[in-house]
């Protein structure tokens, strides 16, 4: 019993050495419900549609251009991974660990992120449309010009984020962090930042047109030039720190 279990564990060694052997060049993704170790893989280009990625070790890997379409990614590490252009539209990423990642210009639509770890992700001109982004860590991240129609973002945390130029009309930011974060010229049409902290951000020329920003704290937030037409304010601690009833 004893030799067979030495054997055993010399066996699992063994596949797991040859799954990180392969990551120079690529790496075989292993078979459903097993552990895909692929540290600085290279997957660029794969089909990895449907794939079961859970727990998987992806840091640092190549995904330049992978189709992730319904991928299961929950919990996976994918730290400095490269996504740029990156299909994972429908993706399950929920409390996966994308810190540092470049994913600029992926397509992330519809995909399910909440609790994940994004702190100073690249995500510029990414596609995040009606995305589930609750309670994620967004700290730093540069989601310029990305476009986050519709996204769940409530209780995420963006403190500092780079949101210049970015789509977020009727998005969902309840109790959001979007301390310190550039919202220049970024579109908030009717979305709903009730709650929201937006303390010392950037919101110039922001189109915030119907948006419902009642109890949000603007305290030294910059307004100039931004578009409040219809906007709810009551409760909101405007700019210069007055609560307001009916507008800033």
């Amino acid at each position: 019993m004893i030799v067979a279990l030495v054997v055993a564990v010399g066996l699992a060694g063994g596949a797991l050495a040859a799954t990180h052997s392969q990551a120079g060049s690529g790496c075989r993704i292993a078979p459903k419900h097993a552990w895909t170790s692929c540290p600085h893989g290279n997957l660029a280009g794969r089909d990895l549609a449907r794939a079961d990625l859970r727990n998987a070790n992806l840091t640092g890997a190549n995904l330049t251009g992978a189709r992730l379409t319904r991928a299961n990614l929950a919990t996976a590490r994918l730290v400095g991974a490269k996504l740029t252009r990156a299909r994972l539209d429908l993706a399950n990423l929920t409390f996966a660990n994308l810190v540092g990642a470049l994913a600029n210009d992926a397509n992330l639509s519809r995909a399910t992120l909440n609790g994940g770890n994004l702190a100073h992700v690249n995500l510029s001109g990414a596609r995040l449309i009606r995305a589930n982004l609750a309670g994620a860590n967004l700290v730093g991240a540069n989601l310029a010009h990305a476009n986050l129609g519709a996204a769940n973002l409530a209780g995420a945390n963006l403190d500092g984020a780079n949101l210049t130029g970015a789509i977020l009309n009727t998005a969902s930011l309840v109790g959001t962090n979007l301390s310190h974060a550039r919202l220049n010229r970024a579109v908030l049409a009717n979305a709903t930042l009730s709650g929201a902290y937006l303390i010392g951000a950037n919101l110039s020329g922001a189109n915030l047109q119907n948006a419902a920003v009642m109890g949000a704290d603007l305290s030294k937030a910059n307004l100039s030039g931004a578009r409040l037409k219809n906007a709810g304010w009551n409760g909101t601690i405007c700019p210069n720190g007055r609560k307001a009833k009916t507008h800033c």
